[in-house]
């Protein structure tokens, strides 16, 4: 599915339930799509913040909610969504893909209670910068920069051990603790 199309709320029922007329199951649901936030741009242009949060959490929250009620139905299956170690604390450098990073993490983890009676697994991944195309021009320092086939074994292992939050690679677990412990008059006095 394109990110066009999954932007395109009012076409996901019909899809969705494509998907499934195809399959029957789905033992493994990973809902992966978004776009690096321009946010200078998303700064000075509503339907720009707007599209950006349709494509980073909207989107996601359609899909998940199609998808969450035939798996509860089943009594089975693992949504694993991919969210970001942005959406743990709004930063001014990234503040409208953060949010809505955000919203995909606090979604899940409301979707997940909602789940555990069914037995449907919901993990949320948060992930730091991946060298893909989503990140190709940004300036990172390489040693926090993870490889796709790095997140994507970290991923596979998160669901076969019915994990519900990872962070990819694990040092960002630490590094996130101590950035949400932080007070707020501390953390914007850094170049974050």
């Amino acid at each position: 599915m394109s990110l066009g199309a999954a932007n395109d709320t009012d076409r996901l029922p019909a899809a969705i339930h494509a998907a499934f007329a195809a399959l029957g199951a789905l033992d493994v649901a990973l809902i992966a799509h978004g776009t690096l936030s321009d946010q200078s741009l998303c700064q000075t242009d509503v339907a720009a913040a707007l599209h950006e949060i349709a494509s980073n959490a909207t989107s996601h929250i359609a899909i998940l909610t199609l998808i969450a009620d035939r798996m509860a139905t089943a009594r089975s299956g693992t949504l694993a969504v991919i969210s970001s170690v942005a959406g743990d604390r709004g930063r001014a450098s990234n503040y409208v893909y953060g949010s809505a990073k955000a919203a995909i993490t606090a979604f899940c983890e409301g979707l997940r209670m909602r789940l555990y009676p069914t037995g449907v697994h919901v993990l949320t991944i948060k992930p730091g910068p991946v060298a893909t195309p989503m990140t190709a021009g940004v300036k990172m320092p390489g040693f926090i920069v993870a490889t796709p086939e790095r997140v994507a074994r970290d991923i596979v292992r998160a669901v076969r051990r019915n994990t519900t939050t990872l962070y990819t690679p694990g040092f960002w677990r630490p590094i996130m603790f101590v950035i949400r412990a932080l007070p707020a008059a501390v953390l914007r006095r850094l170049p974050l």
